[in-house]
């Protein structure tokens, strides 16, 4: 008899099921009060398309977590590090712990202060395996990178090999428009590798999408795109292929737009997404910070239909009036 058999039958025995997975829901990071910063838990399922005219002023239900800022009006680095979120309360200060908030037992840990090496800002953080990567313009890495201090990271993504390899696109800070290049960095050997003088096609964190076979991302023009991986072992000339959907997802308005913010993309696995982006509210002045913004948080799937293109499954949108009182923070979601 297999090892299953005897397994399935002891599992009879003692009539005990199998332990199911908790379920995952989205954790969504504002900036909603006038000291500090709130976590809301929402339920994907739950989440319905509203009308414009049914907008609701704030969230339904209170937030989980709600925390104070050390400095007034400075901004937090929040990180998505398996089942916790990793949050860095102060870059500047080399005394403000960071938080690790734990959301499957809705617990915070305290701990040690931000290496020197990270202090100043982080300008991405990413977890790749049982670590979590940061990149500052320090450069703290022993391979100093292949860009200058000033250039501005566009763009980044995990390669699917396995090897955890980190790519990156640079802009030129003054001429943000023209891409310095592409770059790897292998976190292994600590090495980084040049591979063209191209950008990858969307802003921010790109995921990859083992249906799709594609890095997903957001486009600055206000579409999601389904960009080929580049390969890790060799240069390029060309950016890769891409494929961009028809529906336009964000800045369907861009009047409206928060100039210094931009739509954050969490992946939920099986080429099912979220977006959450945060505008203007109509008929509001741009100093207001009180009920000033509308919050769109979406959920959709990705897929290519019989002709190969890329197109938005199950889109359902919902929409709600929020305070905003740090202009440089973009809304921060994360699936766990």
């Amino acid at each position: 008899m297999s090892k299953r058999q005897h397994s399935h039958l002891d599992g009879d025995r003692t009539g005990k099921r199998p332990r199911r997975a908790p379920k995952k829901h989205l954790y969504l990071v504002l900036d909603d009060w006038d000291t500090g910063f709130s976590i809301y838990k929402v339920d994907a399922d739950t989440l319905q398309d509203t009308r414009t005219s049914d907008v609701q002023f704030g969230f339904p239900d209170p937030p989980v977590l709600r925390f104070p800022v050390p400095v007034r009006h400075l901004g937090m680095s929040f990180t998505a590090f398996g089942n916790s979120i990793f949050i860095a309360t102060n870059p500047h200060c080399p005394q403000t712990p960071i938080l690790l908030y734990d959301t499957e037992i809705a617990g915070i840990t305290i701990g040690p202060s931000l290496p020197r090496s990270l202090l100043g800002g982080i300008d991405i953080s990413v977890a790749a395996g049982d670590a979590l990567y940061a990149l500052t313009s320090r450069h703290a890495v022993p391979s100093p990178p292949p860009f200058a201090r000033d250039d501005i990271i566009s763009s980044y993504a995990l390669h699917p090999d396995g090897h955890t390899i980190l790519f990156m696109s640079a802009h030129d800070s003054l001429y943000q428009h023209v891409p310095k290049g592409t770059f790897s960095f292998d976190t292994k050997r600590s090495e980084w590798r040049w591979h063209g003088e191209w950008a990858l096609p969307f802003q921010g964190q790109g995921y990859y999408d083992s249906e799709l076979g594609a890095w997903i991302g957001l486009r600055k023009d206000g579409y999601i795109c389904a960009c080929e991986v580049a390969s890790r072992s060799r240069e390029s000339a060309v950016q890769p292929y891409c494929k961009i959907a028809k529906e336009k997802l964000f800045l369907k308005v861009p009047e409206r737009r928060l100039a210094a913010t931009r739509a954050t993309l969490a992946y939920m696995g099986n080429s099912n997404f979220c977006l959450v982006d945060c505008v203007q509210r109509e008929g509001v002045e741009p100093t207001c910070v009180f009920d000033c913004c509308v919050l769109h948080m979406s959920t959709f799937g990705l897929k290519y239909d019989h002709r190969g293109e890329l197109q938005t499954t199950r889109h359902c949108s919902n929409s709600c009036v929020v305070s905003k009182h740090i202009l440089s923070f973009s809304p921060a979601v994360f699936w766990m």
